[in-house]
């Protein structure tokens, strides 16, 4: 966790596969829309970390989404690289593992070459939603959503979605806002704000 934060002061701004091969425009919403809904805020304790390992799937249930994780870091210019394709989502290796004390970061695309993409509906999550993270040992990791916020795409609070943290948190990024035609990519960011919730070991007796 304890990696230094200027590894990913580009990273953020990276995300120009937002939209898988910078090609499909599907419509986003207005990212002054973009608001935590007033529901009642889930406080639970905090969660001890434990022997977790690399992130496998993440799962939805109100997006009805169940996607594949791949692994990722930077680019050769420093930027934070993105998934393969519109269906997987790709967590962010140099740092943090979901589960363990810091910021984890996972990313997926708004849309592609062919509409809509994993995380085209990523704004309609609200405060109280689950998020439920599996990983290679076969623990089950439920995250529940704190916050959402969309920043220009060269204007965010780095730290407070990278950095350090005493916390447990796992963040969810993707694009949104107008598309950029000249730097194919979206004008905003939009990042999901998640506190570990529960932790199901497995094998646990």
């Amino acid at each position: 966790m304890r990696w230094a934060l200027p590894i990913i002061c580009t990273a953020f701004l990276g995300l120009v596969g937002c939209s898988a091969q910078s090609v499909a425009t599907t419509s986003q919403p207005d990212p002054e829309k973009v608001k935590m809904a007033e529901t009642k805020s889930t406080n639970s304790p905090p969660q001890a970390s434990v022997d977790v390992s690399a992130p496998s799937q993440l799962t939805i249930p109100k997006l009805d989404i169940q996607a594949l994780i791949e692994k990722t870091g930077l680019t050769n210019d420093g930027q934070m690289d993105v998934p393969d394709n519109g269906d997987d989502v790709a967590w962010f290796e140099p740092g943090t593992k979901p589960g363990n004390e810091g910021n984890a970061v996972i990313a997926g695309h708004v849309d592609d070459k062919e509409g809509p993409a994993i995380f085209y509906n990523l704004h309609k999550l609200d405060k109280g939603d689950e998020i439920f993270v599996s990983d290679e040992s076969g623990n089950v990791l439920t995250f529940v959503v704190t916050d959402k916020k969309a920043y220009p795409r060269e204007d965010a609070p780095l730290r407070e979605i990278f950095g350090p943290t005493f916390d447990h948190h796992l963040n969810l990024i993707t694009c949104t806002g107008l598309f950029d035609k000249q730097n194919k990519t979206h004008e905003e960011r939009l990042v999901v704000y998640t506190k570990l919730q529960d932790t199901k070991v497995a094998n646990a007796q």
